[in-house]
């Protein structure tokens, strides 16, 4: 398995392609921004994408979903509590940093705990919640890794003073990832 991050936008957000090297499926985790770059990736490197999972729905995870999905006419996942973000700049917090993001592609639902099988995977969905309500994290199969979107940074965790944040449930999904 192989795992490119690509920094996209203007707060670098982490866009992540997960390619099973036999196969060159791939499955692209929260495309933020730069449409233009992740095809590029895709295209240069013969990968055949297969799925856009997001890891929630913030404005700077969502922003490229829509020429992502479009381009391949591929599924979208996205946890049930942050599908609504998806069509409302207010909700997914674009106001409030002066854009207007949307995304019209219709997603997949997911609650936590499902394992999805895609690009050749097995990736288990974890619902974390805390930064967002429908956060999810990510676990690769066979000790590959785990994709936490804004749950957690390599020197600390997401924010939680946005509308559905919650220190509390922030918390309490650190624990259950370090368990």
């Amino acid at each position: 398995m192989l795992i490119k991050t690509l920094p996209v936008g203007q707060l670098e957000t982490n866009c992540y392609v997960v390619t099973d090297e036999d196969s060159l499926d791939c499955a692209v985790i929260d495309p933020g921004d730069e449409s233009g770059t992740i095809l590029d990736y895709l295209e240069d490197n013969k990968l055949h994408c297969r799925a856009v999972l997001l890891t929630h729905a913030h404005w700077d995870h969502i922003g490229a979903v829509d020429a992502v999905c479009g381009h391949f006419g591929i599924p979208l996942y996205v946890h049930e509590a942050d599908a609504p973000k998806l069509t409302d700049s207010v909700q997914n917090v674009a106001r409030q940093f002066g854009y207007d993001v949307t995304v019209s592609t219709r997603p997949l639902l997911l609650r936590g705990g499902e394992t999805l099988s895609l690009a050749g995977m097995d990736i288990r969905v974890l619902h974390t919640p805390g930064h967002s309500a429908g956060s999810v994290c990510y676990l690769l199969p066979q000790g590959q890794g785990v994709l936490t979107g804004d749950t957690l940074f390599a020197h600390g965790y997401g924010r939680t003073d946005f509308a559905d944040g919650s220190f509390h449930a922030l918390k309490e999904s650190l624990r259950a990832l370090f368990h």
